[in-house]
């Protein structure tokens, strides 16, 4: 008879699969790092892995889902503490100008992240589970670009999708170039922070 494992413990293996994947991607990258090399991280076998993981790109995408949710539930409530759409999107800026980009494990998220989603224009399912999480995070700046709008803070002229596009644009760029160490991150993410609100304001 095979012995009865609690919820707790499939739960504890899980989660220590996937510190060990997300610390694998972050020192190997995501495409050479193999699901041995997470057993061999976690302690845990192979075969056992792939009874909670059918794949090291589910196991990112567990990864990923649990970054989103945990994102989504932090900006929700700071939204809520916010009156304008200009301080929520100044907001927005704020959350990657506090981050430390050139920490290594911050670093390592970061490439990995970039790698994984190339990584997946070579499957369009895997590609179509990434455009959700991007269509999540661009709805979030759209939504509050069009209530601005509606209030009279923000331009009504604007193109909302086109600036929602243009918000990520900027973060993904100065995100990029932090594999240079010599990057002004903060001075120009300030700079692009500046310009954009004042661009879309209402004149």
């Amino acid at each position: 008879m095979a012995p009865i494992v609690s919820k707790d413990y499939k739960e504890r293996r899980k989660s220590s699969i996937l510190s060990s994947a997300l610390e694998c991607f972050a020192q190997k990258g995501f495409v050479a790092t193999t699901v041995d090399d997470i057993g061999a991280h976690s302690g845990i076998s192979k075969g056992s892995i792939y009874n909670y993981f059918e794949s090291k790109e589910a196991i990112y995408f567990e990864l990923l889902n649990t970054a989103t949710e945990r994102d989504k539930e932090n900006i929700t409530k700071n939204f809520s503490t916010l009156r304008s759409s200009l301080s929520k999107l100044s907001y927005m800026f704020d959350v990657f100008l506090t981050l430390d980009p050139f920490n290594p494990k911050r670093l390592g998220t970061t490439v990995v992240f970039y790698e994984f989603t190339f990584h997946c224009t070579r499957s369009e399912k895997l590609l179509d589970l990434v455009t959700k999480r991007g269509n999540f995070l661009l709805n979030i700046i759209k939504e509050t670009l069009e209530e601005g709008q509606e209030s009279g803070e923000i331009d009504k002229n604007i193109d909302v999708n086109l600036y929602a596009h243009r918000f990520w644009l900027i973060i993904d760029g100065v995100s990029l170039q932090t594999i240079h160490k010599d990057f002004p991150y903060y001075d120009v993410l300030r700079e692009m922070k500046e310009m954009y609100l004042e661009e879309i304001k209402a004149k």
